[in-house]
């Protein structure tokens, strides 16, 4: 959303992500994409834990956070001055919008005022960026943009403590930009825009839903339930803490347990994990209408999904999906870490699977970031940075 001066550098720069739970920072290796060199994880307080996903804030807590960790910088390893902060909702907004054409100044000016009534922004706090989908044009001539928003006042707070120690900002950009590098790293060629992937990606307070044709953004919608809802919804059920829930269903994920609480549990998830489905089947057939090319062919499953979000999604809309691309590169990434945390703690390296870099993603995708920018999210207004 972003950008600031361009860099040559054969260095990874370090993503930074402002997690639901922590400050993710994570630097590769340039000569291994998958590789990590050097990570941080700075765990933030949750408040109001029951307050809906969607308006849950940690601000006060990210930018603490972001204090600590350019601190900690240099003793955690990193070897680059460089980075990218991802960015996520309440403190951005993104929304598939029409607009009419207008001339490049007044196009601005619209997409900023548009931006601030459909977020409750305020419009003096706010750098829009509204991003064609290039979706056909519709009956009234209007254009279809994904419109993008961010609180100015924050994001200046959270560089501000990099930028005092001498760290340089390649760019700040939303989570799901971010996310969408990670799905679209192996097609980025011209020849690969006609390639369309649906992604759902299952955080923590939310789901991000989109349509990639190559490395390009086509669709993108964010719900307001992830892995907490379903901890939420088998805390109710089965009368248990929110930390004996989303222990209990991480349990269910990966064993085959028969008892009784756990039969509960993965009944109530099942719901949670088959709204999700129905929402992403609803959204990929707005796809395959706004665009006139059908479906997407594949699903890619990331963040906290796992095989039974993969198999609802397949059910509820009849696409195939998979759970890593075809290069392996979340399993990948797992690997690095569970080696460098075995390393770093001198234990044995756990078996490392792909749930285990499901917190990391929106921190790899924005180390990943080059200097040249994805199309999706290049060409920022002249005045966002």
């Amino acid at each position: 959303m972003l950008s600031f001066r361009r860099f040559k550098s054969a260095t990874s720069p370090v993503g930074i992500d402002c997690g639901a739970d922590a400050l993710r920072m994570l630097q590769l290796r340039s000569s291994a994409g998958e590789v990590a060199s050097a990570q941080l994880e700075i765990p933030i307080t949750r408040e109001l834990p029951h307050v809906a996903s969607s308006r849950r804030d940690c601000a006060a807590e990210w930018i603490r956070a972001a204090e600590s960790a350019a601190m900690q910088w240099r003793a955690a390893g990193f070897r680059s001055t460089r980075f990218v902060l991802s960015v996520p909702a309440p403190r951005t907004q993104f929304q598939i919008v029409s607009l009419p054409s207008l001339a490049p100044v007044d196009f601005d000016r619209a997409a900023s005022w548009e931006a601030s009534d459909r977020f409750g922004m305020d419009h003096e706090d706010l750098s829009a960026v509204a991003q064609p989908t290039n979706a056909p044009a519709t009956v009234d001539g209007k254009s279809e943009f994904l419109l993008v928003a961010a609180e100015r006042s924050f994001i200046e707070a959270m560089l501000e403590p990099f930028l005092r120690r001498g760290f340089e900002p390649i760019a700040v950009e939303p989570r799901f930009t971010s996310v969408a590098r990670v799905a679209s790293r192996h097609a980025r060629r011209e020849s690969d825009r006609a390639r369309v992937r649906g992604v759902v990606v299952v955080g923590l307070d939310e789901t991000i839903i989109m349509v990639l044709r190559g490395d390009e953004i086509a669709f993108a919608r964010e719900l307001p339930v992830g892995s907490h809802a379903m901890d939420q919804a088998i805390a109710e059920r089965l009368g248990l803490s929110i930390e004996d829930a989303a222990m209990l269903r991480a349990e269910t994920a990966n064993a085959t347990s028969d008892s009784h609480a756990a039969r509960a549990a993965r009944d109530v998830r099942r719901g949670v994990l088959a709204g999700i489905a129905n929402e992403a089947t609803m959204c990929f057939r707005y796809y395959s209408v706004r665009f006139r090319g059908g479906t997407p062919p594949t699903v890619l499953v990331l963040g906290a999904g796992d095989a039974a979000l993969a198999q609802e999604i397949k059910h509820a809309s009849g696409i195939a999906t998979t759970l890593d691309d075809e290069r392996g590169s979340i399993l990948a990434l797992a690997q690095s870490l569970a080696l460098a945390q075995s390393l770093a703690q001198r234990a044995p390296c756990e078996v490392p699977t792909i749930a285990g870099a499901a917190q990391w993603i929106a921190a790899f995708g924005a180390a990943c970031r080059t200097t040249a920018a994805a199309r999706a999210v290049s060409s920022p207004r002249k005045d966002a940075a």
